[in-house]
């Protein structure tokens, strides 16, 4: 399924970031980034953008001439634009010989700033490369109760320990809330739930990405929760839910949403639109198999094949007579792996508050979570986005950087 293609704003005004939104209507996702440019060159190569406006007006609170130089030498294929008003004859000439390719002008018709923008992505020399974009994991349960929850913060925490980036859990499974339970988080921290960052995708920018998630101290791990009232997702829409998943992608290296025990199949279908890698639990049991298999025909059903399914016994016993090699005859999953039944182990490292692939990397359980990451392609592709990957990007902008952060 096609993403919204990715627009980067750089702006000190929330006025003309409005006002470029309403421009684009659904053609472009606008992405904002303001006065504090410590992560300038990762967002560049996290968000993946198409085409990027710096803005020229006297509002920014920047010198745009270095933002536009800058961004020439992070990507030098990436369109730059100007935002202005042509009225002011100086800084129109000021944008152009800086190497801006088109001025968008604010006392134009929302309709003019599109079809340039429209322009500009098409006559690019050569798409910009998004394959260091995050990374959005969809981890399922055949039905509640098959450890979906548990592998997920297992998985994300291994994934933050291994490469060291930002890493957000969705905390998408039933019960509701199951997720900070495995991780708690202060209260005052991340006061936003799921539905209200998706109301807010327009505004979404670096400093609320900061702001808007809760964090678990030990782990440094992000999390975001359904609302209290289920029932308030459906005062969102598919096409805004998926664009809030797209636009998460430009400021966390991994998301991770544990949608164990969730019964709509049509959210569901549509979360896993975005997913990059989907992975199904389940187990040796007969009901929890049927329930399986009736969850990936739905899906399948919903345009989402079994060709890109991952399927992982968990508490996997050898001596059953029920194997997993004749549920995966049956079920015809992509890649399928088995975990050892640690439960005991794991019930412990909950009831003290810790995560066991953190407390006790060796133990069988925390070992098998590892390798099925490594297996799915998730430890190269957290390593891909890693700070180190952009470090020569980031030393030509250290002068700008130590500008920006004083405002």
């Amino acid at each position: 399924m096609p993403t919204t293609p990715k627009l980067l704003l750089l702006t000190t005004s929330d006025e003309h970031w409005v006002w470029l939104n309403e421009a684009c209507t659904d053609k472009f996702l606008v992405i904002k980034e303001s006065g504090n440019f410590e992560s300038v060159a990762q967002r560049v190569k996290l968000v993946g953008p198409r085409v990027a406006v710096v803005d020229f007006t006297a509002d920014s609170e920047f010198d745009p001439l270095t933002v536009v130089e800058q961004l020439h030498t992070i990507e030098p294929k990436l369109p730059v634009l100007a935002l202005g008003r042509k009225s002011a004859a100086e800084a129109l000439m000021i944008a152009l010989r800086a190497g801006a390719k088109d001025f968008i002008d604010l006392d134009a018709p929302n309709s003019d700033a599109q079809q340039i923008l429209l322009r500009s992505d098409e006559q690019s020399e050569a798409k910009i490369d998004t394959g260091q974009q995050g990374h959005v994991v969809a981890v399922l349960g055949s039905r509640a109760g098959v450890g979906a929850t548990t592998f997920s913060v297992n998985l994300a925490a291994q994934l933050r320990r291994h490469s060291g980036n930002d890493i957000l859990l969705l905390d998408f499974g039933l019960p509701l809330g199951d997720g900070q339970i495995h991780l708690p988080c202060e209260e005052k921290q991340g006061t936003m739930d799921f539905v209200e960052c998706v109301r807010n995708v327009r505004r979404f920018d670096s400093n609320l990405a900061r702001t808007a998630f809760k964090r678990n101290p030990e782990t440094g791990l992000a999390l975001l929760s359904l609302p209290r009232n289920i029932a308030d997702l459906r005062e969102i829409s598919s096409q805004d839910a998926l664009k809030f998943l797209n636009l998460i992608k430009s400021f966390f290296a991994t998301a991770v949403i544990d949608l164990c025990g969730f019964t709509n199949h049509d959210f569901v279908a549509n979360l896993l639109y975005t997913a990059d890698t989907i992975i199904v639990l389940t187990d040796q049991c007969v009901p929890k198999v049927v329930s399986c298999s009736e969850l990936l025909k739905a899906l399948a059903d919903r345009g989402v094949n079994s060709d890109r399914i991952n399927l992982v016994f968990n508490q996997h016993d050898a001596s059953l007579s029920l194997t997993a090699a004749h549920v995966v005859g049956k079920l015809n999953p992509k890649r399928w792996f088995t975990m050892p039944s640690r439960r005991s182990q794991l019930i412990e490292a909950v009831n003290l508050g810790r995560v066991l692939s953190l407390s006790d990397p060796r133990d069988p359980f925390s070992k098998a979570v590892h390798h099925i990451a490594s297996e799915v392609g998730l430890m190269s592709s957290a390593a891909s986005s890693s700070a180190p990957a952009i470090a020569s990007l980031t030393d030509g902008l250290s002068g700008l950087l130590r500008q920006w952060s004083k405002r």
